[in-house]
């Protein structure tokens, strides 16, 4: 792997100096930036942000390869926490179901939604839905993702279940995106089952054959979903076990999932659409991070936002995801970055913050992603624009020329080098 010399950048976002703690707070709008500086890159890891007039004495040094940022602004990748992105089959009749009026519960109710999805996941071949997932994957790329959090949850049974961590494990062994496996059996009540009967069967089945497999398990605790109870019961189980927690909830209505927080170490709990002044205090307390999802309630919701900025004040950790799944086809985190911007009353630093910083920490990899430092993974993207304020102006167009991956170029002047 040849090492990499990335000069002629206009602005370097380092991210630097979180240590191993989220960022809350009023630290939430901190910019660290580098000007007239290079980036060292080797055996994949950055070795050095230098003032630029180091830049020739470094590139003979390490026989580097010069990466020209041609005056663009320079980022660390992009860490989307919280997807769907492996699934097979598509769903753009629900689209249309949406147009109409339809609800998420009735949509679902009508054995479409989730139950669509696992009908097809469970009838595709791993190979299918690995062909599948792998133009997602480009996607992402393309828009600056470098890190990724990947659920399970449309199999709702042992084997399905195991198919998609497998096609998972696949897409991580490319070697193109960093990705945390996420175990989510509580996505959906099966068919014939109730909520406790199938947690019940997750815990005694499902469960111990994905020990060791993923650091994360998850469960979608709301309206129409799983209940407290449930969750509780399969938190219990799975901690035992040795995973860390992560939870859906307040997306379809407050049934007081957040009240968890207090009994488990929950590292990030997601959508919060629904979430009072009670949950927004739990979450506060607990240090969990919250995750929102701006590019869902774009589709789903008819723009129901949530208001980010009340929970920054109450000093919650604040991360920013796509959720990228069936029903929410997109995976550009820097449109969800102009979503929180312009809809949820959050600054344009706070919201590159939630999406590479604090994400990296709500995954547990913030000492090796999320920013651009030394002895970090060298996942940077350069940019297309000189400044990065201008990335939620700019939204519509290509905003991203190069992307490194662990030290790998894996797209250049906004051409995939795979």
């Amino acid at each position: 792997m040849p090492s990499l010399l990335i000069k002629n950048a206009s602005q370097i976002l380092t991210m630097a100096g979180a240590g191993w703690e989220p960022l809350t707070g009023e630290k939430m709008s901190r910019m660290r930036i580098r000007k007239n500086a290079v980036i060292l890159i080797s055996d994949g890891k950055i070795v050095e942000v230098a003032d630029k007039d180091k830049a020739d004495t470094l590139r003979e040094r390490y026989n580097a390869i010069t990466i020209d940022a041609k005056g663009n602004a320079v980022l660390p990748g992009l860490v989307d926490s919280h997807t769907h992105i492996v699934y097979g089959g598509t769903r753009e009749d629900e689209f249309y179901m949406k147009v109409k009026g339809k609800t998420y519960l009735e949509i679902l109710s009508s054995g479409n939604g989730i139950y669509r999805t696992v009908e097809d996941t469970r009838s595709l071949s791993r190979d299918e839905i690995f062909s599948e997932t792998l133009k997602r994957i480009y996607d992402s790329i393309s828009t600056g993702t470098t890190s990724m959090e990947i659920k399970t949850g449309y199999g709702l049974t042992l084997e399905s279940e195991m198919k998609m961590l497998e096609v998972t494990e696949r897409l991580a062994d490319l070697g193109i995106m960093n990705i945390v496996p996420t175990f989510l059996p509580l996505h959906a009540i099966p068919k014939g089952s109730t909520d406790r009967s199938y947690v019940h069967e997750v815990v005694e089945k499902m469960l111990p054959k994905f020990k060791g497999k993923t650091k994360f398990v998850d469960s979608f605790c709301d309206k129409g979903a799983f209940s407290p109870q449930s969750t509780e019961e399969f938190f219990i189980a799975a901690k035992e076990m040795g995973f860390q927690l992560r939870m859906h909830a307040d997306e379809l209505g407050d049934i007081g999932c957040l009240d968890l927080c207090d009994r488990f170490d929950i590292r990030s709990a997601d959508h919060l659409l629904y979430t009072d002044d009670h949950g927004i205090r739990k979450l506060a307390e607990n240090k969990t991070v919250a995750t929102f999802l701006p590019i869902t309630a774009f589709n789903i919701t008819d723009g129901m936002y949530p208001d980010i900025r009340k929970f920054i004040k109450a000093g919650v950790p604040v991360a920013i995801a796509s959720d990228c799944s069936p029903v929410s086809y997109n995976s550009n985190l820097l449109f969800a970055i102009y979503l929180a911007v312009r809809y949820c009353h959050v600054s344009i630093e706070e919201a590159l913050n939630a999406a590479t910083v604090n994400a990296a920490y709500s995954l547990g990899i913030l000492d090796s992603a999320g920013s651009i430092e030394p002895g970090k993974r060298a996942d940077i993207i350069i940019l297309a624009v000189d400044d990065y304020r201008k990335i939620p102006y700019q939204y519509g167009s290509r905003l991203v020329d190069t992307v490194i991956n662990n030290g790998e170029i894996v797209m250049r002047n906004g051409v995939m080098e795979l």
